[in-house]
């Protein structure tokens, strides 16, 4: 959505850190505390030191400083509640409503985002194309996209025939799956701004997303027209080259290098399609070539890593991430190297990398923490992984993902009353998030007899997403517990039908048994250990019945 939002915007434009709290005792001791607390990396620390004073201060800039510092720190719980004081001292203030209508959105209170971000935006009358989208990119990196997509719903029913939010609308709908609702958003902005070039590239992808090719197509072709020149027509050749088409985008590339020779642009996209074709050597040419011209140096170096990874020249791939500068390449650039190490074997320095780049970058420091619990899993240190996952939350604790991921730890551990603790709060602050809901309630199948509260979880969770087997498996052992045999069989057949996954057939399999086709059962359960022969859940299943 991002991207979705800077193309639109850019066409618009033209036209240590602690985990219990400590307060100090007085306004200036917070202060002195929080200063220091942030001179020596500490944080947290500091930002639970400046919301402290700023509930003791009745000065609204002590509170907007408390703001802005747990808000550029990513403590999102804390911002809020900073936000909400400086809020009750400085209620018409539109500075305090641009931090509450993305903290509120974040927190899935729409309605809270939508009075506060009203004011923060000021009369509709004065708003601008770039006010919403900018908003629109603030709510995408911050909310679930049903919450932007929602808010931006009602924006378009109140202000009709706006360009700048039917723009970020498409976006929104994209980034929610909604392709349908985000190609109609598209085609309204085309409509409205037909000056914007950008808007009518991503309709373009948008059409190609929903499996409308040939309309895709005339949609850039148009779009050549209306802006001739390189730019445009490399957005011609990633539209092919995204719908798989590679001969020919490398054919267009080719008629492009005679008009443009010696273009750097011309040979970065030869380099990404080539990349694309798996035509790594060629491609490492390409990258090659630009790195030695100084043309997009961090990319290049993210690119030329890549391809080492692919080679499996693990060293040299880290020697290229390491070079990496950019904000924009610098998140998969220490992913990147922390895959090397630990193809490498070495998953302690895989670690030790996200954690250097987190202590060096405290700003982005949250983006590193579920790669490191992810590591400390794969080492087997659970502990230490709930512990970054509760580091985490101390950024984000509406997380609906973070809750699931810290669920699934206790679930695996067959900690059973921990996992549907988290997973319920993963539904407290996801209420319409299907994974979540299908997650508390086959937990609850297979650890408790609140057989009536599971179904009605996964009942919430079908009807949002009632295409997904793993709901559909989830229905279906639910009815097996509570002796609905019948009922029981026909959505674990449709399950294992669209996901033949191993637990899908134990279960179907178990269901087959019980109702006496015995034969079934076992075909079921052959069919599923010829793919999973490891999977623990289908051979303890299969032991049962067949010693």
């Amino acid at each position: 959505m991002a991207l979705v939002a800077t193309a639109l915007l850019a066409a618009c434009t033209s036209s240590r850190q602690a985990s219990e709290p400590y307060y100090a005792e007085g306004p200036i001791e917070n202060q002195l505390m929080a200063e220091i607390a942030l001179q020596r990396g500490e944080y947290l620390v500091s930002v639970q030191q400046y919301l402290s004073l700023a509930q003791k201060s009745t000065d609204p800039d002590v509170a907007r400083r408390a703001t802005e510092l747990a808000y550029g720190y990513g403590y999102d719980a804390y911002a809020l509640s900073a936000a909400e004081r400086w809020a009750s001292l400085s209620p018409d203030d539109p500075a305090v409503h641009f931090y509450l209508g993305r903290l509120y959105a974040a927190r899935n209170l729409p309605e809270k985002a939508w009075t506060s971000l009203n004011i923060a935006l000021g009369a509709p009358d004065k708003r601008t194309d770039e006010d919403y989208l900018v908003l629109s990119q603030d709510l995408a990196e911050k909310a679930d996209p049903s919450v932007g997509l929602g808010l931006f719903q009602r924006f378009n029913a109140e202000s009709p025939g706006v360009p700048g939010i039917t723009g970020a609308l498409a976006g929104l709908a994209a980034d929610a799956g909604q392709y349908d609702l985000a190609v109609s958003a598209a085609r309204e902005t085309v409509v409205l701004a037909p000056e914007w070039t950008g808007a009518r590239v991503w309709l373009a992808r948008f059409l190609l997303a929903a499996d409308e090719r040939s309309s895709a197509f005339e949609q850039i072709a148009f779009a050549v027209e209306m802006q001739p020149g390189l730019d445009m027509e490399l957005e011609f050749v990633r539209l092919v080259a995204a719908a798989g088409e590679y001969d020919d985008a490398l054919e267009r590339l080719g008629r492009l290098e005679t008009r443009f020779p010696d273009s750097p642009e011309l040979r970065r996209a030869r380099a990404t399609v080539l990349l694309q074709t798996e035509d790594l050597a060629a491609a490492e040419t390409e990258f090659s070539r630009l790195l030695g011209d100084a043309y997009y140096v961090d990319e290049c170096f993210w690119y030329l890593g890549q391809i080492a990874f692919q080679q499996k020249n693990y060293l040299q791939a880290i020697r290229y991430f390491n070079r990496v500068n950019s904000r924009t390449w610098a998140i998969p650039a220490i992913r990147g190297i922390s895959q090397a190490y630990v193809e490498l074997g070495d998953p302690a320095s895989a670690l030790q990398a996200q954690q250097n780049f987190a202590e060096a970058n405290p700003k982005r420091a949250f983006e590193t923490l579920e790669a490191q619990a992810d590591l400390l899993l794969a080492m087997g240190r659970t502990d230490d992984a709930l512990q970054t996952i509760g580091t985490a939350l101390e950024y984000k604790p509406w997380s609906v993902d973070l809750w699931l991921y810290r669920g699934g730890i206790y679930e695996q551990l067959q900690q059973y009353d921990q996992a549907i603790k988290a997973f319920g709060k993963a539904v407290d602050f996801g209420p319409d998030n299907a994974t979540a809901l299908n997650a508390l309630g086959y937990t609850l199948t297979i650890a408790t007899r609140r057989y009536k509260d599971a179904q009605a979880y996964i009942d919430r969770a079908l009807k949002i997403d009632p295409e997904n087997p793993a709901i559909m498996d989830s229905m279906g052992w639910v009815l097996f517990k509570q002796g609905r045999l019948d009922d029981s069989k026909g959505w674990l057949e449709r399950a294992f039908a669209v996901l033949p996954d191993p637990e899908v057939g134990a279960h179907l399999g178990e269901v087959l048994w019980k109702l006496g086709d015995k034969a079934a059962a076992t075909e079921v359960w052959n069919k599923s250990r010829e793919a999973n022969p490891a999977n623990p859940v289908l051979n303890e299943t299969i032991k049962r019945f067949i010693p």
